[in-house]
């Protein structure tokens, strides 16, 4: 029995590694082209670490491209997209959990079958409105198609429902209205499970693609995601060293925000899978 507990947890432990392996490689050499010359990225050999590590890669991207309008960029779409995003998910998470109507469970599950309409679905529609409303190439633009969210709608509300019935009828006997009941009870008691949601809405804000790559059309209004499409030209060649480079600086906040944060929205994931 112990023989097969060992072989299982050996293979385990390979399965792992390799998984491990394969999600890292390709961000550590990202890293390393950042800081190698043009002549030492398209050689045969494999190697990590520069022979001769240089940062005249990020001197070409903050000094030829729109770097910091970028970085601007994505930064306001980013917060102002988790804000609205959680905003909104809150307060229809506890709507549809505090008040108690025929309508309540209807509502619920149309919010849940958005889950599975595909962007494409939804992006011609978006831009023609967002179009008449004269938001393109606007902040704007990006934030209002994505405020609401029905994932983070779902996780907020499991949470919101584990609340016990008690802490809503204690409050209600004080004579608390439902403002502050979700002011000083919900918030309170689901801050850790909003606080991983509002950080995962800010990866995935900033990690946002194809809906900026549609609504910012000016170099200058891009988000640092659509701006990596600058170092790609397919008949002067590609600049592999500066785009790496900028690669770099658009990927290593969300993995620093994520090392800091990941045991946070585990314990939020888990906890909201055995509630309510």
């Amino acid at each position: 029995m112990k023989t097969k507990q060992t072989t299982k947890s050996i293979l385990l432990n390979v399965f792992l590694i390799s998984l491990f392996l394969i999600n890292i490689l390709p961000i550590l050499w990202m890293l390393s082209s950042a800081f190698k010359h043009p002549n030492e990225l398209f050689t045969t050999e494999i190697r990590l670490i520069p022979h001769a590590p240089t940062l005249n890669n990020f001197v070409t991207v903050f000094k030829e491209y729109e770097i910091s309008h970028w970085l601007i960029n994505s930064v306001a779409t980013t917060l102002g997209i988790a804000i609205l995003q959680t905003v909104v998910a809150i307060l229809a998470a506890y709507g549809l959990t505090y008040y108690k109507t025929k309508i309540n469970e209807g509502l619920f599950y149309f919010f849940i079958i958005t889950m599975v309409i595909p962007f494409q679905v939804t992006m011609i529609p978006n831009y023609i409105l967002i179009s008449r409303m004269k938001l393109i190439n606007t902040w704007t633009g990006v934030i209002i198609p994505n405020i609401a969210n029905a994932s983070t709608f779902f996780f907020i509300r499991q949470h919101i429902r584990g609340i016990p019935k008690v802490f809503y009828e204690a409050a209600s006997i004080e004579g608390a209205n439902s403002l502050w009941t979700l002011r000083n009870v919900v918030l309170g008691i689901c801050k850790g499970a909003i606080s991983a949601m509002f950080i995962l809405c800010i990866i995935d804000g900033w990690n946002m693609y194809f809906w900026p790559l549609l609504v910012m059309s000016k170099p200058e209004t891009r988000t640092i995601t659509v701006g990596l499409q600058e170092f790609l030209d397919h008949e002067a060649g590609n600049n592999w060293g500066p785009f790496m480079a900028c690669a770099t600086i658009a990927t290593m906040p969300v993995i620093i925000l994520y090392f800091f944060i990941q045991k946070n929205i585990i314990d939020a994931f888990i906890t909201s899978g055995i509630k309510g």
